[in-house]
């Protein structure tokens, strides 16, 4: 998928109130400015340490480090919770915050324990069975619907976070540094009056 395909296609999925205004390359600023901003944030924001963790977790399970870096890698936690405390409504925040605990209610349910310490199969199913519950929703409600989903919020800012940070454009997506402007052929500007051009 080329790069701008990439960024519409969060547009298109985002669902959040202070994104759908945005064009792509905007999008794209956006979250290059929201990583800096978080590298230098010393202290979470939003997120406890429990659900710092929780992110952590799911984030590299959805983009998991392999021959290029995963989320983890890319900061896409620091990136969440920066992303919920400028960017997000208090009802899309509240919305994601709460949904957390639901990862750990069903890995109890499987295995009686937290999300954070099953092993890495059983995040995946959890993750896997909610994805296709979201799926299911696009499918008989619309995407409207299934883009207010807390998972399909998570999976959202993962996926924007890692490609727009520099780990995953550089050696993900092969597009780092950044294209910067060149006027080859912008015209000369005329001499001031009295000298010769």
């Amino acid at each position: 998928m080329e790069r701008r395909e990439l960024i519409q296609w969060l547009v298109a999925l985002s669902g959040l109130q202070a994104l759908d205004s945005l064009a792509p390359a905007d999008l794209l600023a956006l979250g290059r400015e929201v990583h800096k901003g978080s590298r230098q944030q010393a202290a979470l924001r939003v997120l406890s340490p429990h659900q710092e963790r929780t992110v952590v977790a799911a984030a590299e399970r959805i983009i998991p480090a392999t021959d290029t870096p995963g989320a983890t890698d890319a900061g896409v936690s620091r990136f969440v919770d920066r992303m919920l405390a400028d960017w997000h409504t208090p009802a899309e925040r509240d919305r994601l915050l709460a949904g957390l605990p639901e990862l750990d209610a069903r890995c109890r349910a499987r295995r009686g324990m937290d999300f954070i310490a099953c092993a890495e199969a059983d995040q995946v199913a959890v993750l896997t069975a909610l994805d296709d519950e979201v799926t299911a929703l696009r499918a008989s409600q619309g995407g409207a619907v299934a883009n207010q989903h807390w998972f399909s919020m998570l999976k959202y800012l993962t996926i924007y976070g890692f490609c727009t940070s520099e780990p995953g454009q550089r050696r993900a997506l092969g597009v780092w540094p950044p294209p910067m402007r060149y006027d080859g052929c912008a015209p000369l500007a005329p001499a001031p009056a009295g000298r010769p051009s």
